[in-house]
């Protein structure tokens, strides 16, 4: 009884490591991606370091759903190819433990790790999600104006383009105004002013834009006059983002029971929401990628390396790139309605379901090297790959 905690814990441990460190470094690639807006945002829009934070961990669980499943396949790919490297795989099976013992603290893991994806994908993302848009509008609203800069044609605000020849540092004030509002195109306005000042209305979601002593000029609707207007006060109101604010709150937004009210409302209709179908099926699909993979990684780990754990790092990818690139088809058919959801969403877990039965019980059965099965197709594609681009 010992002897098997001692192996259990021992393989945890082999596996646990290099997921951990495709957890990390998965996650860092998804979060390159988004860097570039978010430095642009901190530049350009006067967001502060503490609000692009918030916005990465708002982000961060459906970043997570993805990385955990590929994680795993690294963890086991590279947990059970240095120990077959190092025989201990070889001298375990010749003391008479299975495949199936052996695996046994692998499918444990991924299990936890398909729970774990699983409360990501129901609870977390979604309100993740939620309040990753409120606090986008918040900053819309309220960091508009940050990045108004003095002798520069502005067009922070929709509809707007501002020219400030100076703003004061002390109260923000605004000396020296040219506003052209092109917010209605057929009446389009020239707004001159001495100062100004921009007041955000959390209360109505908009930003008012207060000028004092200036002139307006602009056209009538129809074209054929103008119109000239002096003033002490004049407010321009604007909503930064009013379809931000408006529009249906998305499928990715909504809690699990949200989403099958809204499931069941638009079939009562007769106008079904394939986009919350497909949502609510890869809640139920996505996750299960985690046991899968562990199932084909054991196998594909016990194949010798030429490359090491580099080329196994590349299988991985490589394999991940097959299940994405399946579902984002799934994806499609789903919510275009060709088919229905779950089974669309299904196709890349049932391809790789059959792949991880016959690569596993090959294994299993001490057929992995007799013939050319799967698992030989599968390395020797991956090494044709590498020679050719030795050649190149």
């Amino acid at each position: 009884m010992i002897r098997t905690k001692i192996i259990d814990r021992y393989i945890m441990a082999e596996v646990a490591v290099p997921f951990l460190f495709g957890v990390l470094l998965l996650t860092f690639a998804l979060v390159t991606g988004r860097l570039l807006k978010l430095i642009e945002m901190v530049v350009n829009r006067g967001v502060t370091l503490a609000d692009v934070a918030s916005l990465l961990g708002f982000i961060m669980p459906a970043f997570l759903e993805l990385t955990f499943p590929m994680a795993v396949l690294i963890g086991v790919l590279m947990g059970f190819g240095r120990m077959s490297g190092d025989r201990e795989i070889i001298a375990a099976r010749a003391c008479g433990i299975s495949l199936y013992r052996i695996s046994a603290p692998v499918f444990g893991f991924a299990i936890v790790v398909w729970a774990l994806s699983s409360w990501l994908a129901f609870s977390v993302r979604p309100w993740a999600n939620e309040h990753l848009r409120e606090r986008l509008f918040t900053l819309t609203q309220t960091r508009s104006t940050a990045g108004l800069k003095d002798k520069v044609f502005n067009r922070n605000l929709p509809g707007l383009v501002i020219y400030v020849d100076h703003i004061s540092p002390r109260d923000g004030m605004l000396h020296g105004v040219l506003i052209s509002d092109a917010r209605n195109p057929p009446a389009q306005n020239t707004v001159i002013a001495r100062t100004g000042k921009i007041v955000p209305d959390r209360a109505n979601h908009s930003i008012m834009v207060r000028l004092y002593d200036g002139s307006m000029f602009g056209l009538e609707a129809h074209g054929s006059s103008s119109h000239l207007t002096r003033f002490k006060i004049y407010d321009l109101n604007v909503r930064p983002d009013a379809d931000l604010e408006t529009q249906e709150r998305d499928a990715g937004e909504l809690s699990y029971g949200e989403l099958e009210a809204r499931i069941a409302a638009a079939r009562a209709a007769g106008k079904p929401d394939y986009l919350a179908e497909t949502e609510m099926a890869s809640k139920f699909t996505l996750p299960v990628t985690t046991i899968l993979f562990a199932a084909i990684g054991i196998p594909l780990g016990l194949k010798p390396a030429r490359g090491g754990q580099g080329e196994r790092f590349g299988v991985a990818i490589a394999l991940f790139f097959v299940y994405y690139s399946l579902m984002r088809a799934g994806e499609g058919l789903a919510q275009r309605g060709r088919l229905n959801a779950f089974a669309a969403m299904s196709i890349p877990d049932i391809v790789f379901l059959a792949l991880a039965l016959v690569l596993f019980l090959r294994s299993a059965a001490d057929r992995g090297d007799q013939g050319r099965g799967p698992t030989d197709m599968l390395w020797q594609w991956f090494e044709r790959i590498g020679h050719a681009r030795e050649a190149a």
